[in-house]
């Protein structure tokens, strides 16, 4: 384990939620994820700007798994996948989310590399997060095009993902991210070795954490996981929302008993039959989400 690694999750920058009533960050959709994951037992429910589906200019989908992930009109995709072996570099998350990313069409003229804030598809300013009120956004276009980023919780894997990323597009960890945001976000949640996240579970399953990383697209975020990482969640349905944050975001986002919009080979997803991990079973998942405020 590198000493970089062993020091950052030892002490951990503090981490804050955002306390706000109304978001224009995001949509009505993740606002009401938000709300039902943690907010509302803080006696919070989020409400959020009106639905903000992708331009249809922004993504070219070239095969039937990148089509599920952008076609739709949801704030929230996992795309996962079977693996059991991997800690702290992930290289078949390296490919999907090269794939996904290679799928948008971006610009060099709003990237910022320290995970920051930009001003992307003409969005208001970003906010304090301390503040009750947020700025309204002024007018998008539909001919701009979208800022992406990539949260992972390990500097080993940013340090994988930025020899395949474009220059345009940032990776880094949750606490550089805090107070940035995207207009789309990726999600790579890294460790696929459940015995390596139970052990890191104060890192790796850390609410505060998980809830920073997904809350900092404006219009979608695709979290990209192993399924091995629900195992540390209790079987039992009726204890799930006790649970591990991974196994309730997904269940929260989807429902108990999701059918994949996709499933297939790593290879099909990418459309490359060359590369590495090509045989490794591929799911995805559009959020069902309830927004009008009920209990799912």
């Amino acid at each position: 384990m590198a000493a970089d690694e062993d020091t950052h999750r030892l002490r951990p920058t503090p981490l804050q939620f955002e306390q706000l009533t109304t978001s224009y960050r995001f949509d009505a959709e993740l606002a009401s994820l938000l709300t039902e994951f943690q907010y509302r037992a803080d006696g919070i429910t989020l409400t959020a700007t009106n639905d903000r589906p992708l331009p249809a200019a922004t993504v070219v989908a070239h095969t039937a798994g990148l089509e599920a992930v952008f076609g739709g009109d949801n704030s929230l995709v996992f795309v996962c996948y079977d693996d059991r072996g991997y800690q702290m570099v992930n290289p078949v998350e390296t490919t999907l989310i090269t794939a996904l990313t290679q799928a948008i069409n971006t610009s060099p003229s709003t990237a910022r590399s320290d995970g920051g804030t930009t001003g992307p598809l003409g969005e208001g300013p970003d906010v304090p997060t301390t503040t009750s009120q947020s700025v309204p956004p002024t007018a998008k276009s539909d001919d701009a095009v979208p800022t992406v980023g990539v949260v992972t919780p390990h500097n080993a894997q940013r340090g994988r993902l930025e020899q395949f990323l474009s220059a345009q597009i940032t990776a880094n960890t949750v606490e550089q991210y805090q107070g940035g945001e995207r207009d789309i976000i990726v999600v790579s949640a890294t460790v696929t070795d459940p015995e390596f996240a139970r052990r890191e579970e104060r890192f790796i399953l850390n609410l505060r954490r998980l809830l920073v990383a997904i809350s900092r697209s404006k219009l979608l975020t695709v979290v990209v996981c192993s399924t091995s990482l629900f195992e540390v969640a209790p079987q039992d349905s009726e204890r799930l929302d006790d649970g591990p944050v991974w196994a309730r975001l997904f269940t929260q986002a989807v429902g108990r008993d999701p059918q994949p919009a996709w499933t297939g080979p790593l290879a099909e997803f990418t459309g490359d039959k060359r590369t590495d991990h090509a045989d490794v079973p591929v799911q995805v998942y559009p959020s069902e989400i309830d927004t009008s405020g009920g209990e799912r």
